[in-house]
């Protein structure tokens, strides 16, 4: 059997490269958790959620976050197994991930990748590539959310080639799961009519309807940008967002503005000279795109991405226009989704080009076979065989990166269970970590959580202000001696307890107002 061969790939060699890529996916989870067994912050948060809907308490799961259908479901897999929520969200999280590897796969088939070739190469990068692997350990609500965007995007593509609304219907149906775990679901459900007319139009057709269409789908997008910087913070309520669209954009412009306006003067006041004033719109502009390309970068990995744009350089295209156009708009969406929020925060935080990433990663299958096609290795002078080697290697450390996030926060961990047993009343943990105060079961102390270090220091000495605390818990990067003094100094005692892992962050146990 050849699995490299452009026949077309039959259900049996279909099924067992889905299984495959399964058992890789279910391997790759249980590897990282194992690995990495410290929960990240965001997960205490959805686990605190799902405490307060547990509780039945639905506004309160919406104070603590304010998408908490991950938390739902988290409560709901830890009712019908019986496990902890933070199990529940690895097994959730594992699922996910699993599945989104799975539909990769069928995406790409459905983008014309129908040879046994194309499928091998499709599995392949949904089983090595860091996005697919680097979050396994984590548990977000990303990884429900990429699931269900690529099982729309399945349906999207399938919707060129079959009449009626069976999978139009499938594809809306997705993306309102999509929109359950995060708000860039909103935007593509909205965008969907848009996006369904998009893959069924004809190559051809007036410029003005492709104008008319760009604008619309812009003000889709500013839509529901705006209702989202600006309701849940308490500047609109539902009902104006429902009953006055117009007025929801336009009160988020305004804000956009303001604060685009605000860092512009910081960068004037505080990094440009007088003479260098003028060029600060330019700073900023310059900073904004450098944020999102370095996001987009190293969710990617530069050799892919090197991959994906000289696929496109030398004309790698879909089997169909359609598919090309829908590709196209996809990443042109994603890029301005990431654009706005880079513009307002001026941050991106690292997963958030996640759904960008495989997305762009579509193309890569196509892209490697061309490569394997137009390369004869014997041809190659050596520096071009360097130079291949070279990008293999870099490509194969990439993808074990993916698979090597060793935790370096074990000291966190220890700690929080040492003080498990000893802070067993409420109101008794000071700590600047959510996590720690998790592992000692504090986590709904909010108040005694401070990860600010000048109130953290004025609040245990001066404001007095945790006069129940019995124990401070200090974490501290291994080589930060001054804060240690500091503290040290400040409550005139010396920690009872170091926690210090082989690497990563150590934890200073003290014991106050006893």
């Amino acid at each position: 059997m050849n699995l490299l061969s452009d026949r077309p790939a039959d259900p049996l060699f279909l099924g067992v490269t889905l299984i495959f890529c399964a058992i890789a996916g279910v391997i790759a989870s249980a590897w990282c958790i194992h690995i990495d067994d410290v929960i990240n912050n965001d997960g205490v948060e959805y686990i605190r959620a799902a405490e307060q809907l547990a509780a039945r308490n639905w506004a309160g799961a919406f104070a603590v976050h304010q998408w908490p259908f991950f938390s739902f479901l988290m409560w709901g897999t830890s009712e019908v197994l019986g496990t902890s929520y933070e199990v529940a969200g690895q097994l959730l999280n594992a699922s996910f991930f699993t599945a989104s590897s799975l539909l990769f796969v069928g995406v790409v088939r459905a983008f014309g990748g129908t040879s046994r070739r194309l499928t091998i190469l499709a599995a392949l990068v949904a089983v090595l590539h860091p996005a697919f692997n680097e979050y396994r350990a984590f548990i977000i609500r990303d990884a429900g959310y990429l699931a269900f965007y690529l099982l729309a995007l399945l349906y999207l593509a399938r919707s060129l080639q079959a009449s009626g609304w069976r999978y139009p219907a499938a594809v809306v149906v997705a993306l309102l799961v999509a929109s359950l775990f995060r708000v860039e679901g909103v935007v593509f459900l909205l965008s969907a009519p848009l996006l369904i007319l998009t893959v069924r139009g004809e190559s051809g057709g007036s410029s003005w309807i492709r104008l008319a269409l760009t604008v619309l789908s812009s003000a889709v997008l500013a839509l529901v940008l705006g209702w989202w910087l600006i309701a849940p913070n308490g500047g609109v309520s539902a009902e104006v967002s429902a009953s006055a669209p117009l007025e929801v954009i336009s009160i988020a412009w305004d804000q956009i503005t303001s604060s685009v306006s605000y860092k512009i003067a910081l960068l004037r006041t505080e990094f440009l000279g007088t003479y260098a004033a003028e060029y600060a719109w330019a700073l900023f502009v310059f900073a904004v795109l450098m944020i999102l390309l370095s996001a987009t970068l190293s969710q990617l990995t530069i050799p892919w991405a090197l991959l994906a744009i000289g696929g496109v350089v030398v004309g790698v295209r879909f089997p169909l226009k359609s598919l090309n156009r829908i590709w196209l708009t996809l990443v042109g969406m994603h890029l301005v989704i990431l654009l706005v929020f880079a513009v307002i925060k001026l941050f991106l935080v690292a997963r958030y080009p996640l759904a960008l990433a495989v997305t762009i990663l579509i193309l890569i299958p196509f892209a490697l076979e061309r490569v394997a096609l137009a390369i004869r290795w014997h041809k190659l002078k050596t520096p071009a065989r360097a130079l291949v080697g070279v990008l293999l290697l870099w490509a194969v450390g990439e993808s074990v990166s993916g698979l090597d996030n060793v935790t370096r926060a074990t000291a966190i961990k220890d700690a929080g269970l040492w003080l498990a047993d000893r802070a067993t009343t409420p109101e008794s943990l000071v700590t600047n970590d959510r996590r720690l105060a998790y592992y000692a079961g504090r986590h709904t102390d909010l108040k005694y959580i401070e990860p600010r270090w000048a109130r953290l220091k004025l609040g245990l000495t001066e404001w007095r202000w945790w006069t129940k605390g019995s124990y401070f818990a200090l974490r501290l990067s291994r080589e930060d001696k001054a804060r240690e003094d500091l503290f040290t100094e400040a409550l005139g005692k010396s920690p009872v307890k170091e926690f210090a892992g082989e690497s990563g962050d150590r934890v200073l146990v003290y014991k106050i107002y006893e």
